[in-house]
């Protein structure tokens, strides 16, 4: 009984691949989108504006052609610079020749649109910030508790000088993290762009990631700036609490010394409501979750 099953077994899979082998040697039409590569400029040259950057194909191929295309990972269609710089238009019939994916037995019957327009310039050569594009999710009471740090934070790139210009920052490819609840270093490939080479592929992101906490501050004294000295003002009261939010050890190192909070004589000059609100000055990578009182009330002494 157990080798009949394995021969019905056999029989089916046999019947499925001769079946399979059949359908896939016939002819079918398809639809292709493939992405735009301009090949063969000179050198020194990047093209980094092509318009538009993708181009469909309608396609007569035996069906296992069809299915090594779909499958392909980097499915371009070439366009040749033929060595030459500046802006062009060419109609992608005329380049079928430069793409070798066009085999015997592969018909190309229609491309969309005819028209494609390209920039070939020179290289210019830049150091420019990298930028981390982030996904996090932190397990509850967590967060950063300083901006990510980048290492390096900034590479040289080379790529065509028109759009070179235009670049202050350049991101990672997203970087998804989820329950976060400890310090992280994770690599991070760099975005690529069109026409553009990196001085190195990836860098790597250092998560400060602790427990988020808040803590109250007391006896913080108001300081009043640029008081004339005919003039006396009372600050009522002239003590204030604050309660700030941030990591566990960074909120541990701080005290009260470390909050300024003031006021400016002319602040008071131009009131009109008869309290006034202090500026504050907190430590870095601390957010102000409030002040008490939020206002406070003056008296002005003028001296004869």
């Amino acid at each position: 009984m157990k080798n009949k099953i394995i021969i019905i077994i056999a029989s089916v899979l046999f019947s499925i691949s001769i079946w399979i082998s059949i359908t896939l040697s016939e002819q079918f039409f398809s639809s292709i989108d493939m992405n735009i590569k301009v090949v063969n400029q000179p050198n020194g040259y990047a093209c980094g504006y092509v318009n538009p950057e993708t181009v469909s194909l309608k396609i007569k191929a035996k069906g296992w052609q069809l299915l090594s295309l779909n499958l392909s990972r980097e499915n371009y269609f070439l366009i040749s610079a033929d060595n030459d710089s500046g802006l062009r238009k060419k109609d992608p019939f005329s380049q079928i020749n430069e793409n070798s994916w066009v085999s015997s037995g592969i018909n190309i019957i229609e491309i969309s649109p005819r028209n494609i327009t390209y920039d070939v310039e020179k290289i210019k050569v830049k150091k420019v910030k990298i930028r981390p594009n982030v996904n996090i999710d932190f397990s509850e009471g967590y967060g950063l508790a300083t901006p990510i740090k980048v290492s390096p934070d900034s590479v040289f790139v080379a790529g065509p000088g028109s759009i070179v210009d235009t670049l202050s920052a350049i991101e990672t490819d997203l970087v998804e993290l989820t329950s976060l609840d400890n310090p992280a270093k994770v690599i991070a490939d760099i975005k690529e762009i069109r026409g553009f080479q990196f001085e190195r592929k990836n860098v790597e992101l250092n998560l400060d990631v602790q427990r988020i906490v808040e803590k109250v501050f007391s006896d913080i004294k108001v300081i009043i700036n640029d008081i004339p000295k005919d003039r006396q003002i009372l600050l009522i009261p002239n003590t204030i609490e604050c309660s700030l939010r941030g990591g566990i050890s960074i909120l541990g190192k701080i005290n009260s010394d470390q909050i300024i909070a003031s006021v400016f004589y002319s602040q008071i000059v131009y009131d009109t409501t008869g309290t006034i609100q202090p500026r504050i000055i907190i430590p870095d990578n601390t957010q102000l979750v409030f002040t008490k009182p939020a206002r406070l009330n003056y008296i002005i002494k003028k001296f004869e």
